[in-house]
Formats: structure tokens, C-alpha cells, sequence
């Protein structure tokens, strides 16, 4: 626990660059802050709720913030060689890995509380007839689920970030996984079975979003992406546990 303490730190303080995290953190809460207004826009007189408006305005944007995020974890250090000066050492590869998703996963969990401040604190401000709207508990449910998907986004991102030396390659990789796939498997299973779309109208991550924001909790939902952040996080200790064999 000490080594993902000590790689966590190290992650964190490298995360205060103006290009690694502030720029990607404004243009998330700046992209993220326009889908939520002009969702607001649409919804309104519908029978959407103020925490489903903006965790679907969020949702979107979350795994393309994350791969911007964990592009630079693994590529920055194979490119300088940082990281044969690492397995020369006896830290472990499962330490190495967690170290640098928590840090990555902490980045995310500030920006969607960022993020929160905007339909918490912003509207009610410029609207007063939003207090109303705003419940503490709801949004919570919707915080918890986008954190449980950025989760399984940043151990995607950092997985594939041991694979390449350029962030660049690793940021489309990571894109294409977390945000291309889903959308694509979503496309062909509507176009192989139309009807499903009835059944189906959003993207099953939007979908998860929706159901906690209306208090529908599932315990398989939770699962699922837990399930897929251990995977993500044992597929990039095993890469590494192979670099290190190469040499």
C-alpha cells in the first residue's frame, strides 16, 4: 500500500501541469457546463429532473476527459526510460497500475464535483425558482454512477497508456475503447435487431445514468463497471509484468 500511496502522490503533483490536466479540465467543465444548459433548455416543461439533465449532459463527455487524462500516465515514462529505472527496483506492477489510476480517478472525481457546482450552486444562484429542483440525495446517485464509470474509463486509459510511447496514440486508442466502441456495439446490435430501439432508445451507459438519477439503484450496474475496472487494472499489471520480462 505504500508503493500506491507513494505512485498516487507522484501522479498527482505531476497532474498540476497547465497542458496534463488544466486545460483538459477546463474544456471538460466548459463543454460539460454548455450540455447542461442547453439540455436544461430542452427539458424543459418535460418530465426530466434537474440531476438526470445534468448527469446525461455529463456522461458523454466523462470517457473522452478520461483518456486525455491517462494518456501520459505509462507513454511519458517508456518514452524517457523511466520506466526500466522502475523494474529495476522491486516495486510490483499491481502497485505501479493502481498508483496511477487512483491519481487519474482523483483528477475525474474533483471535475465532476466541479462539474456539480454549476446545477447546485450556479443555477440556484441566477434562478431562484431552481432551489426547488435541487436535492442533495438524487444528485449523489448520479455522482456515484459517473464516478463508477470513470473509473472503468481511467483503467482503460492507463492500460492502454503501458502499450504505446506517444500520449497521442494512446489518447485515440483510449478514445476508441471507451467511446467508439460502446457507440458502435449500440449501432449494429440496433441495426441487426431495429425493434430493440423500442426497448433501447439511449446508449446503456446513458441508460445507467438515468435509472440512478430516479432512484432505480442495480446492483449488476455496479458490478459491471467495478468488474471492468479490475479487469482493465489486471490487463495493464500483466503488460507491464511483460515489459519487464522483455527488457
Amino acid at each position: 500500500m505504500r508503493t500506491v500511496q507513494v505512485t498516487w502522490l507522484r501522479e498527482l503533483r505531476a497532474f498540476k501541469g497547465l497542458f496534463s490536466c488544466g486545460v483538459p479540465l477546463c474544456a471538460f467543465l466548459a463543454v460539460t457546463g454548455w450540455s447542461f444548459v442547453r439540455a436544461l433548455g430542452l427539458a424543459e416543461g418535460g418530465p426530466l429532473q434537474l440531476q438526470t439533465v445534468w448527469g446525461c449532459a455529463v456522461a458523454p463527455w466523462l470517457p473522452i476527459f478520461c483518456s486525455v487524462l491517462t494518456m501520459r500516465l505509462f507513454t511519458e515514462e517508456r518514452a524517457s526510460g523511466m520506466l526500466d529505472i522502475l523494474f529495476a527496483t522491486s516495486l510490483r506492477e499491481r502497485d505501479l497500475a493502481i498508483g496511477k489510476f487512483l491519481a487519474a480517478l482523483s483528477v475525474a472525481a474533483f471535475a465532476l464535483v466541479l462539474s456539480a457546482a454549476v446545477p447546485l450552486g450556479v443555477l440556484p444562484f441566477f434562478a431562484p425558482a431552481a432551489k426547488a429542483a435541487v436535492h442533495l440525495l438524487p444528485f449523489a446517485a448520479v455522482f456515484a454512477i459517473l464516478l463508477l464509470q470513470a473509473a472503468a474509463w481511467c483503467a482503460a486509459g492507463t492500460m492502454i497508456s503501458a502499450f504505446f510511447r506517444n500520449p497521442a496514440a494512446s489518447a485515440v486508442s483510449s478514445l476508441l475503447l471507451c467511446s467508439a466502441a460502446p457507440v458502435g456495439i449500440y449501432l449494429m446490435m440496433l441495426c441487426w435487431m431495429p425493434e430493440m430501439r423500442a426497448q433501447v432508445p439511449w446508449m446503456p451507459i446513458m441508460i445507467h445514468v438515468y435509472d440512478f438519477s430516479t432512484g432505480f439503484f442495480s446492483l449488476p450496474v455496479v458490478l459491471l463497471y467495478l468488474t471492468a475496472t479490475a479487469f482493465f487494472l489486471f490487463g495493464c499489471s500483466k503488460l507491464l509484468v511483460y515489459l519487464r520480462l522483455r527488457g
